[in-house]
C-alpha cells in the first residue's frame, strides 16, 4: 500500500515549485506541477488560484479546465464546477479517457444544481453466514443460576439469505441564503432465509428469522451561518420506522434526530447526530417477553474522516447507546468505537479505467446491561464485548452499476456463557445506484 507523502518533504516541494512558477510564470507545465502539488497538500483554494491564472495563457492545457470543474465539485461550488466541465467537454484538444471523465462528472454537476433531487441505491445480493442466530459456543449454559448442557438445537447452524438494501435521498434546494433545503430519506432491508419455509409462529424457534425493516426521515438541512462557517450543516429532523420479523409485526420506533457536519479543511471532515427514539414491541410467542424489550433509546455518534493523501481516507467512529426498557435485564448502556481505512485505486486488472474501492474496518462494542435475569443467573448482571472485523470491495461496471464483495467476522465475548458466539460471513451482491 503506498505511504502518505512526509508533509515537510511536501511543502518543500510546493516551495521549490513556487519559486520555479516566479522565475518563469509563462510555463505552463511547472505552473501545472505547482498546482498539482496543492491538491496533493490539500489546499484546494491555492490549486484553484494556480489553475485560473494558467487559463490566461491562450494555449493553455485542455486538461486544466477539467482539473479546475473537479476540484469546485470537491468544493461544492457545483454553479463554477458546471461551468468549467462544459467548456472541458466541448474542448477538441480532450483525450478521449477525459472527455469521458467530464461528462460523468457533467451529469453529477447537473444533477447537485437541480432544486430538486432524487439520490439512492438499491443492492441486492446472497450472504452466507455461519452462526446467523449468534448462538454460543459453550458446551454448557447458565439457566437459573446452575450451568445445564447446551441441547442440540441451541448449537450453531449455518444458513444462506438473500437480501435486497435499498435508500432513497430526495433534498428540495428552498434556495435561501442559508443553503436551506429539506431532506428526506427512505431506508429498506428484506432478506430471507434458505431454511425459512413458514411463517407461522412458535416458541423456541431454531431457525433465523425473515426480516423487514423500514425507516424514514425527514427534516431541514441548513447552514446556520453560511458567511463564517460556509462548511457547517445542521439537520434536525422527524424518525419513523418499523420492524417485522417472519412476516408478523416485531416492533416499531418514532423519534428525533440532529444531525451536524462541519467541513474543517479540504481533508477533515467531522459529523455528528442524536438520535432520540421510543421503541414498542409486539407480544410474540416466539420472542420470550417482547413487549417488556421496549422503552427510549438515546443514541450518539461522532465520525472524523481525513484524507491522508489522494485515494486514500481514514474513518474514525465512536457510538454511545443508552436503552431503556420495561425490564432492567432488558436495558444497557453500550458504547462502539471503529476505525476504517478507505482505498480508491486503479482496476488491477485494466480492462477500464474506472476506480475500485476497498474498505478495511475494526471496531469493538462494549455492552453493560442495567440487571440481572433470573431465568439466567440472579447474581449476575450480563456484560459483552463484541469485536467486528470487515472487508468489503466495490468493483464498478459502469456509472451506475457495480458488484459489491464483503468478507465479516464476529466475536462476542460475555460473563454469562450464553452469550459467547462467533459468526462468519461472506456477501456478493450487485447494486444500483441512481
Amino acid at each position: 500500500m503506498a505511504q502518505a507523502p512526509d508533509n515537510s518533504a511536501l511543502q518543500r516541494q510546493i516551495d521549490d515549485a513556487f519559486r520555479q512558477v516566479l522565475s518563469t510564470p509563462g510555463d505552463l507545465q511547472i505552473g501545472l506541477a505547482y498546482a498539482r502539488l496543492q491538491v496533493q497538500a490539500g489546499n484546494y483554494e491555492g490549486a484553484i488560484a494556480a489553475m485560473e491564472r494558467m487559463l490566461l495563457v491562450p494555449d493553455a492545457p485542455a486538461s486544466v479546465r477539467l482539473e479546475l470543474g473537479i476540484l469546485y465539485f470537491r468544493l461544492a461550488s457545483y454553479a463554477m464546477a458546471e461551468a468549467y466541465l462544459r467548456q472541458a467537454a466541448a474542448d477538441p484538444r480532450l483525450p478521449p479517457e477525459q472527455k469521458d471523465l467530464a461528462n460523468r462528472m457533467l451529469k453529477e454537476t447537473i444533477r447537485q444544481n437541480q432544486p430538486n433531487r432524487l439520490t439512492g441505491y438499491v443492492m441486492a445480493g446472497v450472504r452466507g453466514q455461519t452462526n446467523p442466530t449468534t448462538r454460543t459456543e459453550e458446551d454448557f449454559l447458565k439457566s437459573g443460576g446452575a450451568l445445564v448442557p447446551r441441547t442440540a438445537s441451541q448449537k450453531p447452524k449455518s444458513d444462506t439469505d438473500f437480501q435486497v438494501i435499498g435508500r432513497l435521498e430526495h433534498t428540495w434546494d428552498l434556495e435561501t441564503q442559508n443553503s436551506a433545503e429539506i431532506v428526506s430519506t427512505l431506508f429498506g432491508v428484506a432478506s430471507h432465509y434458505s431454511s425459512v419455509s413458514s411463517y407461522t409462529l412458535t416458541a423456541n424457534p431454531t431457525k433465523p428469522r425473515d426480516l423487514l425493516l423500514v425507516e424514514g426521515t425527514t427534516g431541514l438541512r441548513f447552514k446556520p451561518a453560511p458567511a463564517e462557517a460556509s462548511g457547517w450543516t445542521v439537520r434536525p429532523h422527524l424518525i419513523l420506522g418499523n420492524i417485522l420479523l417472519d412476516g408478523h409485526q416485531y416492533a416499531y420506533s418514532v423519534g428525533a434526530g440532529l444531525e451536524t457536519s462541519y467541513q474543517v479543511s479540504e481533508r477533515l471532515l467531522l459529523n455528528a447526530a442524536y438520535e432520540g427514539r421510543n421503541y414498542t414491541y409486539a407480544s410474540r410467542i416466539d420472542v420470550s417477553e417482547a413487549k417488556a424489550q421496549g422503552g427510549f433509546e438515546h443514541t450518539l455518534r461522532m465520525r472524523a474522516s481525513y484524507e491522508l493523501f489522494p485515494r486514500n481516507i481514514l474513518v474514525g467512529e465512536l457510538i454511545g447507546r443508552d436503552h431503556n426498557a420495561d425490564r432492567d435485564y432488558f436495558a444497557y448502556v453500550s458504547g462502539e468505537a471503529r476505525l476504517s481505512y478507505v482505498a480508491s485505486y486503479d482496476n488491477p486488472f485494466g480492462w477500464d479505467n474506472q476506480l475500485w474501492t476497498s474498505v478495511l474496518s475494526s471496531g469493538i462494542t462494549e455492552r453493560r446491561y442495567d440487571g440481572a435475569d433470573a431465568k439466567i443467573d440472579a447474581g449476575r448482571r450480563r456484560n459483552d464485548t463484541e469485536w467486528r472485523t470487515s472487508l468489503n470491495t466495490t468493483i464498478p461496471l459502469n456509472e451506475s452499476w457495480s458488484v459489491l464483495l464483503q468478507g465479516e467476522y464476529t466475536k462476542a465475548s460475555s460473563n454469562l456463557p450464553n452469550y459467547n458466539y462467533s459468526n462468519t460471513s461472506g456477501l456478493a451482491s450487485i447494486m444500483w445506484r441512481f
